[in-house]
């Protein structure tokens, strides 16, 4: 109680509300906002000062610091993502290994050339039996499928993080533009 009580003195008032309303201005960009938002702002602030005492403030604190701040609460989170990401603490479950069995060789084959577009076949003419076949070849082979795998993580990372892109795609390295 007394570490939390030194830890929850340790924040000012003052210094949490300027950094909150100098994020409010970087987010929103509201050092080149309009004169009304500006005095929006302003008001925001006045008011948050005229509310917000030291004392409330400290006492705050001091409840979030014990009910949050301690070891129960953290292993609590982390024993949820634990469970999150490794459910029943199971990391990695071998597959059975797949039977080479011909008859769904060919049953994967026929599906594969079932979805396959008519009208593309009609355009790439005789030899798209023997593309689909190397297609389903290779959709059997688990080096291949881990490549795709990870071409499709890096798209999926240079979508959610952009300033990634010329890392994910080695751009740099090729001497070309991403």
């Amino acid at each position: 109680m007394e570490m939390a009580r030194v830890q929850a003195g340790e924040i000012s008032l003052k210094d949490v509300r300027w950094a909150i309303f100098r994020l409010l201005k970087d987010v929103f960009d509201l050092d080149n906002a309009s004169f009304f938002h500006s005095w929006v702002i302003s008001v925001v602030h006045t008011m948050s000062v005229a509310v917000t005492n030291e004392q409330y403030f400290n006492r705050l604190l001091f409840q979030i610091h014990v009910k949050y701040m301690n070891g129960e609460w953290v292993s609590g989170w982390i024993l949820y993502f634990v469970n999150l990401f490794w459910p029943n603490d199971v990391f990695y479950k071998k597959a059975p290994l797949v039977s080479d069995d011909e008859s769904t060789k060919l049953k994967f084959k026929k599906m594969i050339k079932k979805c396959f577009p008519d009208q593309l076949r009609t355009v790439l003419g005789k030899h798209t039996d023997n593309g689909l076949d190397m297609l389903h070849e290779m959709l059997q082979n688990r080096m291949v499928l881990k490549s795709m795998a990870y071409m499709m993580l890096d798209l999926v990372l240079a979508e959610v993080f952009p300033e990634l892109n010329d890392f994910v795609t080695c751009a740099e390295s090729l001497g070309k533009d991403a």
